[in-house]
């Protein structure tokens, strides 16, 4: 080794540095690759697009009641009772402890219009009262940053900007309206009808050539 050029001991010490940092990278990439993971209550067929690529799933079961090694809650399916006690803020089960914890962590959760069990009287209804009182829950969830995600937004083609607004009293103002703009990827911001859009909203709306839809 004493007989070495300093510039081949350079030589020397930056090939095995190379070489360790190769064999590093051979046995650590599956963890770097490995996606945050999500829990999930529900068929996960039915998970939308743009989850699928952001996460790997855990289903509900799994969960024992600590919030942390999880990135958001996605909700395809629950039933009456777990709506009313993740509006409540009840942790009764599983699901609605989890829609608790995360929402109090500030971790997403997204509930599928799919997997409310009520909508599927929504033409039918004989009560309106009660289905209103249900919708209710669902408005309160909102109003805690819960992002409703519409049956026909589930395809491959679901874009961020097709997650409804979730502004509580419904009028995009001039500020709603920029941050719309900003998050828009597909040149569309979907709204529900009945949404009021103030005129400085609808001049920004205008000015960024940004197509507004409503949907039921």
């Amino acid at each position: 080794m004493s007989n070495l050029t300093n510039e081949a001991l350079v030589e020397l010490i930056t090939k095995e540095v190379i070489k360790r940092l190769a064999e590093q990278n051979l046995t650590s990439s599956p963890t770097a690759a490995a996606k945050p993971v999500a829990l999930l209550s529900g068929d996960p067929a039915a998970v939308p697009a743009f989850a699928k690529e952001r996460f790997s799933f855990a289903d509900i079961g799994t969960y024992e009641g600590d919030i942390a090694p999880f990135e958001a809650v996605f909700i395809a399916k629950l039933s009456f009772t777990e709506l009313a006690d993740c509006a409540l803020g009840k942790d009764a089960g599983k699901l609605s402890c989890a829609v608790t914890n995360a929402i109090l962590s500030g971790k997403e959760v997204y509930l599928l219009e799919a997997g409310l069990p009520y909508k599927q009287y929504k033409r039918t209804v004989s009560n309106r009262n009660f289905y209103n009182m249900l919708e209710g829950y669902v408005n309160t969830l909102r109003t805690f940053g819960v992002k409703v995600v519409k049956e026909q937004w589930q395809g491959n083609n679901l874009e961020r900007s097709a997650i409804e607004d979730n502004t509580a009293d419904k009028v995009i103002t001039e500020r709603v309206a920029k941050e719309l703009v900003e998050k828009c990827t597909g040149g569309v911001v979907r709204l529900r009808c009945g949404t009021v859009i103030t005129p400085s909203a609808k001049d920004i709306f205008n000015h960024s050539q940004i197509k507004v839809e409503f949907v039921d």
